[in-house]
Parts: structure tokens; sequence; C-alpha cells
């Protein structure tokens, strides 16, 4: 089973000392990292205050990056589709989503993977897996 990571994920992974469950998980597990979440990241990253911090999660997202580049999730025009098609589903008019987590949603649905994510409620279509409790 693929899963696809939510942003909060490789947080937890940056943290000094992160949960054992969730690194566990993380280097057992087959993953990608879906495009749109480097830009959640990075756009976090860019908002921050702090300079400092802006280029330690920038320098993060880097080293991951290098260290994990075939392990990257493109969006591609059948996922942008896909969104289109999710976004006005029953489910997103009953609870409108946020649009990275409907960018992932619809990488999700297209690829049949299953997001890894703490907030397992952030997401109407795809299956989801929590790395800190399952």
């Amino acid at each position: 089973m693929i899963h696809l990571l939510d942003n909060n994920v490789l947080s937890e992974l940056w943290k000094p000392k992160p949960d054992p469950a969730v690194v566990s998980w993380f280097f057992s597990a087959e993953w990608l990292l879906p495009v749109p979440v480097i830009a959640e990241i990075q756009e976090g990253a860019e908002a921050s205050p702090s300079d400092v911090r802006r280029l330690e999660i920038t320098a993060r997202l880097d080293t991951f990056l290098k260290r994990n580049s075939g392990a990257v999730l493109d969006w591609d025009m059948e996922t942008a589709r896909t969104w289109g098609r999710l976004r006005h589903s029953p489910e997103v008019k009953r609870k409108p989503q946020p649009l990275w987590d409907s960018l992932l949603d619809a990488m999700a649905v297209r690829y049949g993977a299953v997001i890894a994510t703490r907030n397992v409620a952030d997401f109407r279509h795809a299956k989801t897996f929590n790395p800190w409790k399952d």
C-alpha cells in the first residue's frame, strides 16, 4: 500500500524528539511525497516572521528532497481533473476543505493511495492512516 505523506508527518520527523511510532512507521512504509505538500511546507517557511525559522525549515526541506528525490509525486493532468470533480462533491459541499488538503485528497484518490496524517478528519474522499495511533 502506497501512502502519501501529509506535512505533519514530515514536521514530526524534524522534531528534536519525534514520536517513535511515526519514525518506525516512516522507515518501514512505502510512501511518496506529493508536490502540494512541498508547496505547503515552503509556504509555511516563507510566512514565518523569523528569518532563522524560515531558513531552518527550508534547509530541512532541501535535505529531505535531496535524499528522497525519487519519492516525489508530481501533479498531473488526471490529478487536476480528479481535483476538479471532488471539489464539487457532496462531501466537500457539506464540509469545505482548505486548498492544500483538497489537493492531497485528489492525489490520493487518483493514485489509490492512503494519506498518512495526524489530521484524518481533514480529508473527504481518500483513505487515511494515522501513524501516531494506527
